[in-house]
């Protein structure tokens, strides 16, 4: 093993998040002496203790988020679904609250004197069930109903910041052009409900709160399910990424998503921003770095067809190309990945944990 990127793998896995959260939470000054954001974020810049409510606390970004905040001294309470949801949150040092995204008297208890709200929960079916329109429908309900039940109780028990994390797969297909918040959107049936709860969340702002949007790339590192299937498949010679050679896509390393939310949380206005690495590339770029990482000559990318037939006509925007900016976060924040493309970060999955 390249001992440097042992070194960067071990950094990644067990320091990025205190590190670079500590730098985060550092008194965030303006010109005039006052702390940036207003009265709400007095707190967090002052490194006091916040009391946070985190739906998804268990997922793929949640795991991480919650590890960051519990280990820095704030107050987490999760949702907790079951009992084996529960365990899980209290060996992650959460304090774990039944309650259900479905029923506004439960989240009102939940949310009660609570700093922030994070509503990091999605329910994504597997790859073998995406392409049956109803195998969305939780993920929908979560996004829809979950998300208006939260700002109702958010703005019933008066707490000032909600954030959610969107997704950057409801831009257009922009070829080589930069894309960012600016940019229209052009959702199909699967991603209109992502655009419901940033509506949501804009009708949370418009009340005179801080309702924060980070739409994120697309998941990746040694931790996500995702990216797990992906190398299995890729050392049996295919590259699963769709749509045309030079079309670009945008990803970001959880570890950094993970970090893009403690920043938001810490430094961000209320607005859109869009969280992905420094550098997206190119599928045929994508392609042959993932070939190095499962030490293959060269991975063959399958055919749109294939998708179409697996996943259906509503997944097709899978083949966009979506060249995402994320200076806007950037300059709002201090953000920045340590993960900057996924040359880098193919390379690290390459390293044994």
């Amino acid at each position: 093993m390249n001992r440097s990127f042992g070194v960067a793998r071990v950094s990644l896995s067990h320091h990025i998040g205190r590190v670079n959260y500590h730098r985060s939470i550092g008194r965030q000054e303006d010109r005039s002496g006052e702390v940036a954001g207003g009265p709400a974020l007095i707190a967090f810049c002052y490194g006091m203790a916040m009391n946070m409510f985190i739906t998804g606390a268990t997922g793929v970004l949640g795991r991480t988020v919650t590890r960051l905040f519990v280990e820095s001294g704030h107050k987490v309470r999760a949702l907790a679904r079951n009992s084996e949801n529960e365990s899980r949150l209290r060996d992650s040092g959460a304090v774990p609250v039944r309650a259900s995204l479905s029923d506004l008297p439960s989240l009102l208890s939940a949310v009660k004197d609570c700093d922030a709200i994070l509503h990091l929960a999605t329910r994504i079916p597997p790859s073998s069930k995406a392409g049956h329109r109803a195998a969305w429908r939780d993920n929908d309900h979560i996004r829809t109903v979950g998300t208006r039940n939260l700002v109702d109780a958010a703005l019933e028990a008066g707490v000032p910041t909600l954030l959610y994390p969107g997704i950057v797969l409801i831009y257009p297909d922009g070829g080589d052009n930069w894309l960012d918040a600016t940019t229209p959107p052009q959702p199909t049936s699967i991603l209109q409900s992502s655009l419901d709860a940033e509506a949501e969340v804009q009708r949370f702002t418009k009340a005179g709160n801080r309702g924060i949007v980070l739409r994120m790339g697309s998941f990746y590192g040694p931790a996500s399910s995702g990216t797990k299937q992906m190398l299995h498949i890729a050392r049996y010679g295919i590259a699963m990424f769709f749509g045309q050679a030079r079309a670009y896509q945008s990803l970001i390393w959880v570890d950094d998503a993970a970090l893009a939310v403690v920043d938001g949380l810490a430094k961000a206005e209320a607005g859109i921003y869009d969280v992905v690495d420094d550098e997206p590339l190119q599928r045929r770029e994508l392609a042959a770095t993932l070939a190095q990482t499962v030490g293959r000559r060269l991975l063959l990318r399958p055919p749109v067809l294939l998708l179409r037939l697996l996943a259906g006509k509503d997944a097709m925007f899978l083949t966009r190309s979506q060249r995402v900016s994320n200076r806007k976060f950037q300059s709002a924040t201090g953000w920045s990945p340590m993960v900057p493309s996924a040359r880098l970060g193919f390379r690290l999955l390459s390293i044994p944990p």
